[in-house]
């Protein structure tokens, strides 16, 4: 039986949220230790939830870094069947191989990359060593892909059109484009056609017009099914804190309700319910995560 996992949310001590992310909305908190995120989580019916570390500045010491990846380590160890812990790393680090490698030694199963806090672009050859890590130890790699949408941070880091270069050269490294690479969905869909080891997630695919609000994941679903054929590696993300359970699945409900209203000829309703209830945990078990 499937179990509803989430592939992208966040823990992180309230010291280490970035500014540009603490002002994202005033309206409720975004703290978010693992009693929180569980609590979210029982919830919403979410079983199991990748829970990423952040690097969230260019140039934080090999100290900073350690200490976000044991905070998030030992947060997870707290539900050990329920939460499964990424790492981060600062690539321009010399030793940033070696923390990869002593991270997922230590029970980390995989790494988080966000270009746009890290002004980094993901094809930049400093990630290559990294890469080859990941590759060899079978785990994969969360990007931040596309747009972010918050200033000051640049979106060229993340850009789609940068990924092609990075799974050309590291086929075997199991990656997931946090965010699909919005806005881009037809660049998106490209890359899942040509690289059978990347996925994408949902997570904040949402239009900001609530009379529209379903239209960019529909149109991400109609683009990858004609594209790639399926929508098997369209897997569910929430990006918790920062967009809530009850947004994301919310949005998932709205599009089942109005294919149940409208039929559309390229989208099945069956494809909606995968994409909330199967492909996520598909994915844990192909990698053992």
């Amino acid at each position: 039986m499937s179990k509803r996992v989430d592939v992208h949310s966040h823990i992180w001590e309230e010291s280490d949220i970035p500014p540009q992310i603490s002002g994202y909305d005033s309206s409720r908190s975004l703290s978010c230790d693992a009693d929180a995120l569980i609590a979210a989580m029982d919830k919403n019916g979410i079983d199991l939830s990748i829970a990423v570390a952040l690097a969230y500045e260019p140039d934080l010491s090999d100290a900073h870094i350690r200490r976000i990846n044991d905070f998030v380590l030992r947060e997870c160890n707290k539900y050990p069947e329920r939460l499964i812990p990424f790492c981060c790393v600062n690539p321009r680090s010399p030793h940033a191989e070696k923390i990869v490698a002593e991270a997922l030694a230590n029970g980390h199963k995989g790494l988080k990359f966000h270009g746009a806090f890290q002004n980094m672009g993901v094809d930049d050859p400093q990630l290559w060593p990294i890469y080859k890590v990941l590759e060899e130890a079978h785990k994969p790699v969360l990007f931040h892909s596309g747009d972010i949408g918050v200033l000051p941070l640049n979106d060229q880091y993340t850009s789609v059109n940068r990924f092609d270069s990075v799974f050309c050269d590291f086929p075997q490294m199991p990656a997931i484009l946090g965010h699909a690479g919005r806005i881009d969905f037809s660049r998106t869909a490209g890359l899942l056609r040509k690289h059978s080891n990347v996925y994408v997630d949902i997570s904040s695919v949402i239009g900001r017009d609530p009379n529209f609000q379903t239209h960019p994941l529909r149109h991400l679903i109609t683009m990858v099914k004609t594209w790639a054929g399926a929508v098997n590696r369209i897997l569910f993300g929430s990006d918790m804190p920062l967009y809530s359970y009850e947004k994301t699945l919310g949005n998932l409900d709205l599009l089942i309700a109005e294919l149940q209203e409208t039929p559309d000829p390229v989208i099945s309703i069956d494809d909606v319910v995968a994409i909330r209830d199967v492909n996520s945990s598909a994915f844990l078990n192909r990698y053992q995560l």
